[in-house]
């Protein structure tokens, strides 16, 4: 294993990318997401990870969309694509659950919906087990939570996350992007505050067991982040579906999807 996250041979298919779509925020922010449509009422809430937005999404949300399984939206975490600009360092820990109601909200304003699934990679998967865990989680039908980062005593990260993270001050964080890959659209640094409203609670297990979600964890066994073996002994101990896919790493997951797309 390679001392840190090799993403040269990512690349996004720009003919599955969803258009950038903005809406406004009751609080008078704009935000914005990517929706693939399909025929049917159903729809899948699609968070992406660290240091990216959703674009780098878009080979699973397609698939899911022509699957006929469910619409697909793939939001922008505040603080990323077309809100990277947005000052995020010193936001409130229900934010970004105030941020996906508002989505919601809009969403519903356009289209029917009927049952929700909410997903997520990497951080964003990390988020989708804070969601599943709390209030909010009962308006869901399911989760999935692709390489989810949970909360470090858990002692699931690969040591120093893969080279990929550098763990700062008081809790904060940097994403070590490669100098000659990046375009100037990544987030390079995260707050403690800004960690505190998207990571999952340090009790996530303790509620897990406790609250029963429809919750299907999908990693990787050449994951460079995350360490797939302890997450399956952990999540071993709960109903959780879990679904190791040993050729794939923490990024093609996101990318060679065939494997576990029945799980939506």
């Amino acid at each position: 294993m390679s001392d840190q996250m090799d993403l040269r041979s990512f690349k996004i298919p720009l003919g599955k990318l969803a258009p950038l779509e903005k809406f406004r925020t009751r609080q008078g922010d704009t935000l914005t997401y990517r929706f693939y449509p399909a025929w049917c009422e159903d729809l899948v809430i699609l968070y992406h990870g660290a240091g990216s937005d959703s674009r780098y999404m878009c080979v699973l949300a397609d698939a899911i969309a022509k699957s006929g399984v469910a619409n697909v939206v793939t939001p922008d975490l505040r603080g990323h694509g077309g809100s990277l600009n947005l000052n995020t360092d010193t936001i409130s820990q229900s934010q970004l659950e105030i941020d996906m109601e508002e989505l919601l909200i809009h969403i519903k304003m356009q289209r029917s919906i009927s049952r929700l699934t909410l997903a997520g990679h990497s951080m964003g998967g990390g988020f989708t087990l804070r969601i599943a865990t709390s209030a909010l989680g009962k308006q869901f039908y399911k989760f999935v939570a692709l390489a989810p980062h949970l909360p470090d005593h858990l002692q699931t990260n690969q040591p120093g996350y893969g080279g990929w993270i550098t763990a700062g001050e008081n809790g904060s964080f940097n994403v070590n992007f490669p100098e000659a890959m990046r375009t100037g659209n990544e987030r390079l640094h995260y707050s403690a505050q800004y960690l505190k409203a998207v990571h999952a609670p340090d009790d996530v297990m303790e509620k897990i067991k406790a609250l029963h979600p429809n919750l299907y964890v999908v990693t990787g066994g050449k994951d460079e982040v995350i360490n797939a073996e302890k997450q399956k002994e952990l999540f071993a101990h709960t109903d959780v579906k879990f679904l190791l896919l040993e050729s794939l790493n923490h990024i093609s997951i996101v990318s060679k999807v065939d494997g576990y797309l029945s799980v939506f």
